[in-house]
């Protein structure tokens, strides 16, 4: 609902309030900062945007999910995440990376992850 603001000569302004409320469950904004490909990854869309607020229980694995979903990446084309100079398992929670790597994984309050894409190597069945 706009409040009014006393202006000057008796007018009144209207002010609105943000309308747009993040919710508390998201409470972990992460930077994902593409590192490369390797040649034999085939063609990827880039990722538009790079900032995502998400829940601190979510995943690597659910992360991968949404970068594999934004890129339209190939079923064999393998998402490596990174952060700092740690390589992140698909289990790991972003609230325990950024618990376990400290201050070291943060840049202006953002959980830096940084991600390469590589072809699998093919399954020997």
């Amino acid at each position: 609902m706009p409040q009014t603001a006393p202006l000057s000569k008796g007018r009144t302004k209207k002010v609105l309030e943000s309308v747009f409320r993040i919710p508390p469950e998201l409470d972990m904004s992460l930077l994902l900062e593409f590192i490369g490909a390797n040649e034999d990854t085939g063609h990827f869309k880039p990722l538009e945007k790079k900032f995502v607020r998400v829940s601190g229980e979510a995943t690597i694995g659910h992360v991968e999910k949404f970068l594999r979903r934004k890129m339209g990446l190939d079923p064999a084309c393998q998402v490596d995440i990174i952060c700092g100079d740690h390589l992140l398992e698909r289990y790991q929670t972003l609230r325990e990376i950024r618990r376990a790597i400290g201050d070291a994984a943060m840049q202006d309050g953002l959980l830096v992850l940084h991600y390469g894409l590589v072809v699998s190597p093919l399954k020997i069945t």
